[in-house]
């Protein structure tokens, strides 16, 4: 008999952490389901990855008792009619909300992807009860993975942990990198040169950022530093590709400077980043972010703040260099030692797809189907 396995993740779209997973463990032969918010990504995704979506309609990301409970209702329903014998869920609510439903219909293997500690940016109250929500997880689960050794190490120094459950697979991601895919010679050159023509990047070096455009990712500071980095070298671009999540004061500021393309979130990432020649992730907070391995699998050096999690994804020196966290005077430093040196530029983008390969995404399903055995 086939074992049924639930996938979990919260918000519509947050189901791309899963990309290529979900159908692995099909072919592995497990009945696979994808439990989140009801949203119109999510049937095409597990419509991609042949499994079947168990929509929550009342799920949210913040804080909201009322909805929370619905949804954990509406979950339990769910569990009650599949009756799982794995559940492995991640992000803050519905890592709570799916092991409390996990724990009360005794499923035999509860594990809880831990992907980031959403508290580390927060303050006051808030800070503290998804603090205890981070506890309350971890307690329910049989077995915790941790995306990165500095998200484990931070988890430890936080107290939100149990050292006897915790576990990092490989060098850290939840998901891996289909390195494949993230190949430069794979990349169709007519598209390229179309995207080049439309930017007007001939002749430039362009500074690619991937990700939300909010204060969390640091977006704020890195605008700062290449405000400095054009007003030296007007042959530099930035390219912040991604959805806008910040004040309108700062989107203008950003929109109307004649260096920095912005360019809305697009399905084919390789693509758009075989248009950069630096890389660059300013982030406050991150479990591990696949980004920077992308960049490096597509031979592009990568710049990365000392966050939880950035930290992991760079091999520091080697295919590019990490700065303090919130530090735009740092960024500009480094980017421009990249900008003034082509021979360092190439040095590092050289060693990306060496550093990368470490992180193919079947060496981490394959770590995951380890813990999913009995």
């Amino acid at each position: 008999m086939k074992k049924k396995l639930i996938l979990g993740v919260t918000l519509g779209g947050s189901s791309r952490l899963l990309d290529g997973q979900a159908a692995y463990f099909k072919e592995l032969g497990y009945e696979v389901y994808l439990i989140s918010q009801d949203h119109f990504k999510e049937p095409i995704f597990c419509k991609k990855e042949g499994i079947t979506h168990l929509p929550v309609k009342n799920i949210v990301a913040d804080i909201h008792p009322f909805k929370d409970i619905v949804a954990l209702f509406q979950i339990m329903n769910h569990f009650r009619k599949v009756k799982p014998d794995i559940v492995n869920v991640g992000t803050p609510k519905m890592g709570l909300l799916g092991l409390i439903a996990a724990s009360i219909f005794r499923v035999e293997k509860r594990i809880y992807t831990c992907r980031g500690l959403r508290f580390e940016t927060e303050t006051g109250i808030k800070r503290h009860i998804l603090m205890l929500m981070e506890k309350g997880t971890v307690k329910m689960a049989h077995q915790v993975i941790y995306v990165s050794p500095s998200l484990l190490k931070a988890a430890e120094k936080y107290g939100v942990t149990q050292s006897k459950k915790a576990t990092v697979i490989g060098f850290g991601s939840s998901n891996g990198v289909n390195i494949s895919e993230f190949d430069k010679a794979k990349i169709k050159q007519e598209e390229r040169r179309a995207l080049q023509k439309k930017y007007n990047l001939d002749n430039v070096i362009t500074i690619g950022f991937v990700g939300r455009v909010t204060q969390h990712k640091g977006a704020y500071e890195l605008v700062e530093a290449f405000e400095k980095i054009y007003a030296k070298h007007s042959n530099t671009r930035l390219i912040l590709m991604g959805h806008i999540k910040c004040n309108e004061a700062f989107e203008i500021k950003f929109q109307e400077h004649p260096g920095i393309i912005h360019i809305p979130f697009q399905d084919n990432v390789p693509l758009y980043m075989s248009l950069f020649d630096i890389f660059v992730l300013p982030s406050w907070r991150e479990g591990f972010p696949n980004v920077p391995i992308q960049a490096a699998a597509m031979n592009i050096p990568v710049v990365v703040s000392d966050a939880t999690g950035c930290v992991d994804a760079v091999d520091n020196g080697k295919n590019g260099v990490i700065f303090p966290i919130r530090d735009a005077k740092a960024i500009e430093t480094l980017l421009l030692q990249y900008v003034e040196d082509e021979n360092l530029r190439t040095k590092h983008a050289n060693a990306g797809s060496e550093w990368a390969s470490k992180f193919n995404n079947k060496i981490i399903w394959q770590g995951i189907n380890n813990i999913y055995e009995f």
